[in-house]
């Protein structure tokens, strides 16, 4: 099963290390508030623990939820339904897909 903390601490900082094409994908702030786990901020620049001063999409859940979304990143959408996760800008949210089920 992912790990949360794992993936924001390990992986997605190993995708950046690996990969330019990925971070210049990436051109705005989201910040992960994940209940249980801790708070992150990605962009282009890569992942950062903490909060951003002016995140663009603020993506809300519980650790249990998001390790699921990580595990199967289709289940994103139905999760988003059920209120299990949050998105302040649901524009960008759309975006997530491209680096979560990397």
């Amino acid at each position: 099963m992912a790990d949360t903390v794992k993936y924001f601490n390990e992986t997605l900082p190993n995708k950046f290390a690996n990969d330019a094409d990925f971070s210049s994908g990436i051109s705005n702030v989201f910040q992960f508030e994940i209940e249980g786990a801790g708070t992150w901020h990605v962009s282009g620049a890569g992942v950062v623990e903490g909060s951003h001063d002016e995140p663009e999409c603020i993506v809300g859940s519980d650790k249990e939820t998001f390790d699921e979304i990580l595990d199967d990143p289709s289940l994103s959408m139905a999760k988003f339904m059920e209120g299990k996760i949050t998105a302040s800008d649901l524009t960008l949210a759309m975006q997530l897909q491209e680096f979560i089920g990397s």
